[in-house]
């Protein structure tokens, strides 16, 4: 199982917040997951701050946001750390989702659309089915935050599907099975990704007026429609070059075994366009930006190597595992190169690119 699948699972958990009455290590994960759904409807709201540390290499970076959560679909998260984007918020009344970025004072409106009333059989076979596939023990219990919490750890059964990811660390909440803490590690056991939820309080009787958002005075206002959202296609680079409404750059060196893969090409707010080339399983993507009146700002790069690419300055950042980020940019256009290739040679890919 996949860790991207075990990070589906709880945030899947998360987000409906299940109840659990108890736990024991042998219960299967079809009962373990039915316990979950069995009390959900005893909570109708909640709030928590969340506090999440990513971590690259010797790098690391630390985000802290406040969360507050009301049935069915009402939400609100206020950003509020690191400085530069704090304020940032997304709050939603269950028909309509406002994203405000007050250092660029825009505001993004969207419609939500309509959803089916979900199955909640469907529901427990999904949570089953991912439990199933990997490897987890209840390993004690813990408190965090003043919540007593089980203690989970879970690795996927096979090892050759875990990609860049390692195990990851779990602390539920014992009375809500809200994963109140999270710990990830690559591939290599070393320190990813944590998360860690405090203040945690439900049924506080949370006012609908919480989740009312008034746009700022002199806001640029942009609208975007979910219903006409459709994910993009793999397309040949003809295709993209037909579709883009740029010239798309392309490299004139790759590193031997490199050839093109596919393309795609996103139209909407921001035009982006995504080259993808493989190495049989090595995989290197770059991606063009057309940009605004804004650079399109990126927190990891707050914490990147700068370095040259033919004169012009570039941001270099190691993500996860061996993989890296190379982002600058040319006229009108933000570039970023993702890959396990040296240093050396992303920058050389970088300055090859016409």
């Amino acid at each position: 199982m996949t860790k991207t699948r075990v990070l589906l699972m709880l945030l899947l958990i998360s987000s409906s917040l299940f109840v659990a009455g108890c736990i024991d290590g042998d219960l299967s994960a079809e009962q373990i997951a039915e316990k979950m759904q069995q009390k959900q409807d005893d909570i109708d709201d909640y709030s928590y701050t969340m506090y999440i540390t990513m971590e690259f290499g010797d790098q690391k970076m630390e985000t802290e946001a406040d969360m507050m959560y009301k049935k069915p679909d009402k939400y609100k998260i206020v950003q509020t750390q690191p400085a530069e984007t704090a304020g940032s918020l997304s709050v939603s009344d269950g028909e309509t989702v406002w994203t405000y970025d007050p250092q660029q004072n825009t505001v993004i409106v969207m419609e939500m659309p309509d959803r089916p009333e979900q199955n909640g059989q469907d529901y427990l076979k999904l949570i089953g089915m991912m439990m199933n596939e990997s490897d987890f023990s209840l390993e004690g219990t813990e408190k965090v935050d003043g919540r007593t919490t089980y203690i989970i750890d879970m690795s996927p059964k096979d090892e050759s599907d875990s990609g860049m990811f390692g195990d990851m660390k779990v602390w539920v909440d014992k009375e809500t099975w809200m994963p109140l803490k999270m710990e990830l590690k690559d591939a290599d056991g070393n320190p990813m990704y944590s998360m860690e939820y405090r203040n945690f309080q439900i049924n506080t009787g949370i006012s609908d007026e919480e989740f009312q958002f008034e746009i700022p005075e002199g806001a640029e206002v942009q609208t975007m429609d979910m219903d006409e959202f459709v994910m993009p296609e793999s397309i040949t680079l003809e295709e993209a070059r037909e579709e883009a409404t740029f010239d798309i750059l392309v490299p004139s060196y790759l590193p031997d075994g490199y050839e093109f893969d596919h393309a795609m090409v996103i139209q909407g707010f921001v035009e982006i366009v995504s080259l993808t080339y493989k190495n049989d399983d090595e995989r290197l993507g770059i991606s063009e930006t057309v940009l605004g009146d804004e650079p399109q700002a990126s927190p990891i790069m707050d914490i990147a190597e700068v370095v040259s690419i033919n004169g012009v300055e570039g941001k270099l950042v190691k993500i996860y595992g061996e993989s890296k980020m190379l982002q600058w940019e040319i006229g009108n256009l933000q570039l970023t190169i993702t890959g396990t290739l040296d240093n050396e040679e992303l920058i050389k890919i970088a300055g090859s690119m016409q």
